[in-house]
């Protein structure tokens, strides 16, 4: 897909930007960040052992030596070190704001950093691709959430044009992200790049979303935590669009007490996304990070896969997650089978409406989406978008060409019928999930991420199991580290709410089996130094 004769001279350009960004004026000494997590950074901060400036340029060495190999980011912040140096000011006198200060992460380019192009993973987006910058006056909340709590933003993370994969993350923007787990395996989409760089030690963690499984795929392909939240609970305005009525955004990280925390700074109301009104009664009192429980899984009673929702697990599959079940009863679960079998499940949920495609309501959502860009941004509309290119807004995309507005027009609850149509089915879906759950008397469902093992890039999709169910339902997930198969390739289970907003008790199940198994391992890296192209990010 790139051209690798070209390595060195990627190689070469990262650095002089860096170089003359300052970014590498001082020496980071001998600050390990492979592996780091939020928790750890606190605890060095405390001590004294390193600075958050000193930290981000450790970081930034990392990304320099790495980044042309992976090619994950977009977009690299030239004022990452100043926030840093800033926020150590603010240690010094006053102490840290919470337990992301001076945590270096990243965000997925889907969501707006104010005065930054946006680019959704479209060459369209950007003028240094031959687009329309797409510029923000304001910050996504999330990414407003994140820098209020003193995270320190790296850079903005590679995805497939208009978050358009799960198993990928070829973007026209900046061409193709690779795994950290090995450069011929698939890095999963749409959050590809964020779990690249997380996993790749980029940055200490990183953010999401998911509207088809685009948390839970990349999560489960590097062997990362990824909280899929429930719907509504963490605001996803400022962030541009897939089928709004589904998308969410949420965390990416290496530990669960990570993403708790990360949750925790996410999660709540704002009058920017009426929908995050809806959870606000069900949300815990207490932080996310309380609900790390060791004894998380004692007692707790958990359905297991039955074929329902997917496919028939292959052999290595099955093997991995029978050894996985066997360590849930272990930690004092009680396993449930045949859960959805003769439920009348599958005749309620495939008796659903044409429009629970994608793209059905892509127009109306990004129309919406570009009118709050602001009058920062070169364009603020489809048509405009298309009338100052004289392009079809969707063409040329890396991920197969469309058209936006051929898509559909739907999507707007006063004039689209299918709109409620697709709500009432979502609705009785739900229903019926909740009945199952009480009959069954469940706590959640333990399930395989995947029917297959990780393919390798052109052997198809990552096989997922869950992600229309909850995807269309709304309920939280959490994908965690399950151990590597005999091929190397990543293996993942999923923790699956019982109903809306019960991420806490998917926190302590997970927690608890995270800490028993500790199946993450720190990816090798390529064995030698190599590049597959001229580094397209860029750091306006």
């Amino acid at each position: 897909m790139r051209n690798k004769a070209i390595g060195v001279l990627g190689s070469t350009m990262l650095h002089a930007a860096l170089v003359l960004l300052g970014l590498l004026a001082l020496a980071s000494g001998d600050i390990s960040v492979v592996e780091l997590t939020a928790t750890q950074v606190q605890e060095a901060y405390e001590q004294g052992e390193y600075t958050a400036e000193e930290l981000t340029l450790a970081f930034l060495e990392r990304i320099e030596t790495y980044e042309p190999v992976y090619n994950a980011f977009v977009y690299l912040n030239p004022d990452a070190v100043e926030t840093a140096k800033a926020l150590d000011k603010e240690y010094a006198a006053s102490g840290p704001r919470g337990p992301l200060h001076g945590v270096p992460v990243v965000i997925k380019d889907n969501m707006n950093l104010a005065g930054v192009p946006t680019s959704n993973g479209y060459w369209g987006f950007r003028r240094s691709t031959g687009g329309l910058d797409m510029i923000p006056s304001r910050d996504a909340s999330v990414v407003a959430r994140l820098q209020e709590a003193g995270a320190i933003i790296m850079g903005k993370t590679n995805l497939p044009d208009f978050a358009r994969s799960g198993t990928v993350s070829d973007s026209s923007a900046i061409n193709r992200t690779y795994n950290s787990y090995g450069l011929e395996l698939v890095p999963g989409g749409s959050s590809g790049g964020t779990a690249t760089a997380v996993s790749g030690s980029f940055a200490v963690l990183g953010l999401g979303t998911e509207t088809g499984g685009s948390i839970q795929n990349p999560a489960a392909s590097q062997s990362l935590v990824g909280i899929k939240p429930s719907i509504g609970l963490v605001p996803i305005d400022g962030i541009a669009p897939l089928v709004a009525q589904r998308d969410v955004a949420g965390p990416l990280t290496k530990t669960v007490a990570d993403a708790a925390a990360t949750l925790e700074v996410l999660a709540g109301v704002t009058i920017q996304d009426v929908r995050t009104y809806n959870g606000l009664a069900s949300m815990p009192e207490e932080s996310y990070v309380t609900f790390l429980d060791p004894e998380g899984l004692q007692g707790k009673r958990l359905g297991v896969y039955d074929g329902v929702w997917g496919n028939a697990l292959s052999p290595e599959v099955e093997e991995a997650y029978n050894q996985m079940l066997d360590i849930a009863m272990d930690l004092g679960a009680d396993l449930v089978t045949n859960v959805f079998n003769n439920s009348g499940w599958t005749e309620i949920y495939e008796d659903s409406p044409s429009n629970v495609t994608f793209g059905y309501t892509l127009y109306h959502d990004l129309n919406l989406y570009f009118q709050d860009l602001g009058d920062t941004s070169d364009f603020n509309s489809v048509e405009e978008w298309e009338e100052k290119t004289n392009r079809t807004m969707g063409d040329d995309s890396a991920v197969g060409p469309f058209s936006v507005t051929d898509s559909g027009t739907g999507g707007d609850p006063l004039t689209d019928p299918m709109y409620w149509e697709y709500a009432g089915w979502r609705s009785r879906v739900y229903k019926k999930y909740r009945e199952i759950m009480e009959d069954e008397q469940l706590d959640g469902l333990i399930y395989p991420f995947s029917a297959i093992p990780l393919p390798k890039f052109e052997e198809g999709g990552v096989g997922a199991i869950s992600v229309s169910e909850i995807n269309h339902i709304g309920l939280p997930q959490i994908t965690l580290p399950a151990g590597y198969l005999d091929g190397g390739q990543p293996f993942a289970i999923n923790f699956i709410g019982k109903d809306l907003y019960t991420e806490a008790e998917l926190i302590s199940m997970s927690y608890a089996f995270e800490q028993a198994t500790m199946l993450r391992e720190a990816p090798e890296g390529p064995e030698e130094q190599v590049s597959f192209g001229n580094c397209q990010c860029t750091t306006f």
